[in-house]
């Protein structure tokens, strides 16, 4: 499992803002494969609190540039001394590229304390590297016009990696007093989750269901010689559907009939070992025991007498319209 969580003082904006992070329709059409947990969070960078411990890698964009000279005094230990992840991005405004920007008089933003000269971020960054064990690259974003390349990027940026292991922390630490307020929780859908799992499956059954029966009518209505070869088929279907419990050996016995999709009467029948040679399908599910478990246990799809194969309505009910491979 993944979690991500975001960290800001200001209460009201986290409450503003906080609803964007919920799941997208499309996140339950296509969940991810293992649960995502996104927390928001009011506090400080300069406090230390349990919940930033055992997060792999810290984004800080454009924001050491915003704290009073207490925060930003405390932010190294902070966030490098005591959350200590693998991996800390930190960007800021470049103040050499200032005067490429027109209309540009003082700071870019009202609430920015300061805005440093590559000289200065980079200084800031090596002494923090230095002091917690890290190595840090610099690197940047947005280019000036030709010939001011002297000036380096619009938005410098600092990538530390740290040099050692993560230290096992004392049991203390990690039970502190916590001084962070949880403002909002999401936990994105995904396929550990068995009903989103088994509807995923499902959904794949009943569209593959769908294309299987619309391409066997149009096959069956070409032609009167493949109208013939329709009731070959479900002879033959029925012939294999006479007596035997569903065992996987009986699919294997029935290897090139079970392939095959027929009709019997009003229905079509797909053999689960089809369904089960659908790729999708076997990223979902195990084996093809497993996948028959789950069709007996939902009411969205049928199964013949022996479990074997999924019974589908060749016309829904509400049509007047028929297709009979037995009528020329």
């Amino acid at each position: 499992s993944s979690d991500l969580a975001g960290v800001d003082t200001d209460l009201d904006l986290l409450r503003e803002k906080m609803y964007r992070l919920s799941p997208l329709p499309c996140e339950y059409l296509q969940p991810r494969g293992s649960p995502l947990t996104v927390r928001l969070y009011q506090g400080s960078v300069a406090v230390k609190d349990p919940y930033m411990l055992d997060f792999d890698f810290v984004s800080c964009i454009e924001l050491i540039e915003h704290l009073d000279p207490p925060v930003l005094e405390k932010f190294p230990e902070v966030v490098f001394g005591y959350m200590n992840p693998a991996i800390v991005v930190v960007s800021t405004p470049n103040a050499d590229f200032n005067p490429l920007l027109p209309g540009l008089m003082g700071f870019r933003h009202w609430d920015h304390r300061f805005e440093w000269s590559r000289e200065e971020f980079q200084a800031w960054s090596l002494d923090a590297a230095n002091k917690y064990g890290y190595t840090v690259e610099f690197t940047g974003v947005g280019r000036g016009p030709p010939g001011t390349e002297r000036l380096g990027y619009c938005t410098q940026i600092a990538t530390f990696l740290r040099n050692f292991p993560k230290s096992m922390l004392p049991a203390e630490t990690k039970n502190a007093e916590r001084s962070y307020k949880l403002v909002y929780e999401v936990v994105y859908p995904s396929l550990k989750d068995k009903k989103i799992l088994h509807d995923i499956l499902l959904n794949e059954i009943i569209f593959t269901a769908e294309t299987l029966r619309k391409r066997l009518m149009d096959n069956c209505q070409d032609s009167q010689s493949k109208v013939e070869n329709c009731k070959q088929k479900e002879h033959e279907y029925l012939q294999s559907e006479a007596g035997g419990e569903f065992s996987a050996t009986n699919f294997r016995a029935k290897e090139n009939v079970a392939m095959e999709v027929y009709r019997v009467g009003d229905s079509i029948h797909i053999p689960l070992t089809k369904l089960f040679s659908i790729p999708k399908v076997q990223q979902l599910i195990g084996s093809l025991q497993q996948l028959q478990e789950i069709l007996k246990a939902t009411d969205r799809i049928a199964l013949n007498s022996s479990g074997s194969a999924v019974v589908y309505p060749i016309y829904y009910h509400e049509s007047n319209t028929e297709v009979d491979c037995d009528e020329d």
